[in-house]
């Protein structure tokens, strides 16, 4: 009963979008391939501005990298009129070392990849955009007067991780530690994992180089933003949000089994928009009608 998004309705997904974007995501086939490139792209003027040493100073007295300095969030260059950073840090890294943005972009291709074509190009920009947005805003509401500006797609990336945990949490996934030691892991329990590296520095008051509250701000959109879309199943751990929270509506009586006509006007018109348009253009309604009738008709089975 479960449709996908299929790479092959990639023409229907950039159809969504602006005019002035299409050509732009037409040339690389998907979001993804689009952001590593622009990110690659991005770094080697970082590179450049290092080899001939193009440094702005910040207010502290310090020099930063001129790439970093436009494009890096920082609160005082914000609010001077930088409007454009809150998304462009996620474009930045560390151009003293091929290691942060080396392991940004292969999570990026992993798992970027896989979500965007199961909930589509669209979703996937906004899940992208939303998730390196929130971790932003969660790191400079406690670091405004930061001079060092924040760099890096470990929120937005970081976020791609949890939602492909939260649409695949049994996915056994293999890897190498230190680029030598094989591990495999459920996808659920890797995603822990990812969070508990950010989580435990953050309630310890560890004082790092690395953005944690952004990596966590970007988890828990990663989170939200499938959970929103109507997949994923809510964990044990969780469950009593569900129980606690008041009833909006009344509930709804259960459903009788499924005649002819019923799945004649409600089904097969959800089953053509899921053709035509992807998995993702489904409203929750329409998502729960669907779970519905896959119950009942397991029922009428048994």
């Amino acid at each position: 009963m479960r449709h996908t998004w299929h790479p092959s309705q990639v023409g229907r997904g950039r159809a969504r979008f602006a005019d002035s974007f299409r050509g732009w995501f037409g040339h690389f086939g998907s979001v993804t391939h689009f952001i590593v490139w622009l990110t690659a792209i991005i770094f080697i003027g970082q590179l450049v501005c290092d080899l001939f040493r193009w440094e702005l100073v910040t207010g502290a007295g310090s020099p930063v990298n001129a790439v970093s300095f436009i494009l890096g969030l920082n609160g005082e260059r914000l609010s001077n009129g930088f409007i454009w950073q809150p998304v462009t840090y996620m474009l930045v890294h560390d151009a003293n070392g091929i290691l942060h943005i080396l392991i940004n972009l292969l999570l990026l291709w992993w798992f970027g990849r896989e979500v965007e074509s199961f909930i589509g190009p669209k979703a996937f920009t906004r899940l992208y955009l939303l998730a390196g947005g929130f971790g932003g805003a969660l790191w400079l509401a406690f670091n405004w007067h930061a001079h060092v500006p924040l760099i890096g797609a470990s929120a937005a990336v970081l976020g791609c991780v949890v939602a492909f945990a939260t649409l695949f949490p049994e996915r056994e996934l293999t890897f190498l530690v230190f680029f030598v030691f094989p591990v495999t892991l459920r996808a659920k329990y890797l995603a822990l994992i990812a969070i508990a590296v950010d989580l435990v520095p953050v309630l310890t008051h560890q004082t790092t180089n690395v953005a944690h509250l952004a990596h966590l701000g970007g988890a828990a959109v990663g989170y939200v933003f499938i959970k929103a879309l109507g997949y994923g199943t809510t964990p044990d751990w969780l469950r009593w949000i569900q129980t606690t929270r008041p009833r909006r509506y009344p509930k709804a009586p259960p459903r009788p089994p499924l005649p002819e006509d019923f799945i004649r006007t409600e089904i097969d018109p959800i089953l053509e928009k899921i053709s035509r348009e992807g998995m993702q253009s489904l409203t929750r309604q329409e998502r729960k009608t669907l779970e519905s009738a896959k119950d009942l008709l397991q029922q009428k089975r048994r």
